[in-house]
């Protein structure tokens, strides 16, 4: 069974505050997305990757691609309005029968070993969706007022790559957006189906704020 990569780079990045899509800003000297790429075909050479991107950041990804001898192919696909469409765009370029791993392009720590564990459960049982268990106290709140504690060890912090076999992703991206669609796994369930969690690692953070970068290059000498 073929092994896709979708990755989602379509943001904006208006919180990382910088002239720069979040996704290009350099990390250890290299843009960001291009390490996540290399992160998963360092798992595994045959992986096709499909690409989604803003249309109007295509020019400056292609020119990065030059600047830095990017070599590794990839389908380029244009993003959509919310995060839902532009998965809806990439899964238009994989095939029935086939396992995709959708994953956020400002996710370049995931580690090998992770990739192994979404893969074999998606094989195993059609889906797979990495996770930690959350280190900080973490409280709810009930109304105005009142708020109470959460059982840490009740609770999961969802991570991406998240794996699918194609043929039940695609039908559940035939739905219509709504806002409760939180992540990949939250449409899939809609149809009814179990989600399967695998462990995912701590380093494995989504670069969304200033401070990440720095966190991240840090990681990547340490990881």
């Amino acid at each position: 069974m073929e092994i896709y990569a979708l990755i989602t780079a379509a943001g904006r990045g208006r919180r990382i505050k910088s002239i720069f899509p979040k996704q290009f800003i350099p990390i250890a000297g290299r843009p960001l997305l291009m390490r996540t790429i290399e992160v998963i075909k360092d798992f595994d050479a045959k992986i096709k990757i499909v690409l989604v991107i803003p249309e109007e950041h295509i020019k400056l990804w292609k020119d990065l691609c030059t600047e830095f001898d990017f070599q590794i192919e990839h389908q380029i696909v244009r993003g959509g309005k919310e995060r839902f469409n532009s998965v809806q765009n990439g899964l238009h370029f994989i095939p029935q029968d086939s396992i995709v791993l959708i994953h956020d392009g400002v996710r370049p720590l995931v580690h090998q070993d992770t990739i192994q564990r979404v893969v074999d459960k998606t094989i195993e049982k059609g889906n797979a969706v990495p996770c930690i268990v959350p280190t900080q106290t973490i409280r709810r709140i009930v109304s105005e007022g009142e708020n109470e504690p959460l059982l840490r060890e009740n609770l999961r912090i969802i991570q991406t790559p998240q794996g699918f076999h194609s043929n039940i992703i695609k039908l559940a991206y035939n739905q219509e957006f709504d806002a409760k669609f939180t992540d990949d796994a939250s449409v899939l369930e809609t149809l009814g189906y179990r989600i399967n969690l695998v462990e995912g690692n701590y380093s494995n953070i989504k670069i969304t704020h200033p401070a990440d970068i720095k966190t991240a290059e840090a990681l990547m000498v340490v990881d």
